[in-house]
């Protein structure tokens, strides 16, 4: 009989996973909710002081807020949110009974770190493009006097609505790496924290720190989407967010496809040095 085929593998890697977190599971409960409820919370908690204060008598200057830096919080929490989410649901497959049943489910096992990638990913930028629209078109119409100008439909908005649920997609691929190279759920989640909200935004204060913090992956993703900040994309913007999706795709093949290539070729080699001896 033949063994199923990676495109099979990967569709029953997705499927098992929907059957798997579907119900009271963590993501549905926790990572879901809070990815929606964190940034919106946050957003509108200062969009409402920020109007009520511009109400305030005497008030001769407003400083608008523009569709660039109207995001900044699901940007900054929806992502890392999955991505985190991501790297601990990979990172249990390797404990207790679920690694037997995963290796003998997935005898190609970097079928279903790619299946939880696809997995997760759509589930981020699904959230983050419902999470986006809601943001822009909310706040113009509820805090006009500071977020007046912002427009999901001008170029600003439209480039957040593609840049980014694809920066979530890819930063879901991180995790799954990091998930594959740190099988201990907790440390892969410190890991990611501490190289998104840490690393990379202390990096500067090393020597020529400004010139490695020019390749900041995360830092470049952001820059890429459009958003408001002070760090300069390396590559250009649509350059910078392609040097994301590469990082990604490049972390995902070394944790997750090459240790699996290299022990089924070790054991090839093997199985031939022990027919050569009979």
């Amino acid at each position: 009989m033949n063994s199923p085929g990676p495109a099979t593998l990967i569709r029953r890697g997705v499927a098992a996973e929907w059957t798997r977190t579907t119900g009271r599971s963590f993501l549905w409960t926790a990572a879901v909710p809070l990815t929606f409820v964190l940034p919106l919370v946050i957003t509108f908690g200062i969009a409402a002081v920020a109007e009520r204060l511009a109400a305030l008598p005497g008030q001769s200057y407003v400083a608008t807020v523009s569709t660039t830096n109207s995001v900044y919080w699901v940007i900054t929490f929806s992502v890392s949110i999955m991505m985190v989410t991501a790297a601990y649901a990979h990172a249990t497959q390797w404990h207790g009974q679920t690694s037997d049943l995963n290796a003998f489910l997935f005898p190609r096992s970097w079928t279903v770190a790619l299946a939880r990638w696809i997995y997760y990913g759509a589930i981020a930028a699904v959230s983050t493009t419902v999470l986006l629209i809601v943001v822009m078109v909310t706040l113009p119409h509820q805090f006009p006097h500071i977020y007046g100008a912002v427009n999901v439909t001008d170029s600003a908005g439209i480039r957040f609505l593609w840049t980014v649920p694809t920066y979530a997609f890819a930063a879901c691929g991180v995790g799954v790496a990091v998930g594959s190279l740190i099988r201990t759920p907790s440390a892969a989640v410190a890991v990611l924290l501490f190289w998104v909200y840490v690393a990379e935004n202390a990096i500067n204060l090393l020597p020529h720190g400004y010139t490695l913090q020019a390749y900041a992956p995360f830092l470049n993703a952001v820059a890429a989407t459009g958003q408001e900040v002070a760090f300069v994309p390396r590559f250009g913007r649509t350059g910078s967010l392609l040097y994301f999706i590469l990082v990604a795709v490049t972390l995902f093949i070394i944790t997750a496809v090459l240790p699996i290539l290299m022990r089924l070729m070790s054991r090839r080699r093997r199985t031939l040095a022990e027919s050569d001896t009979t």
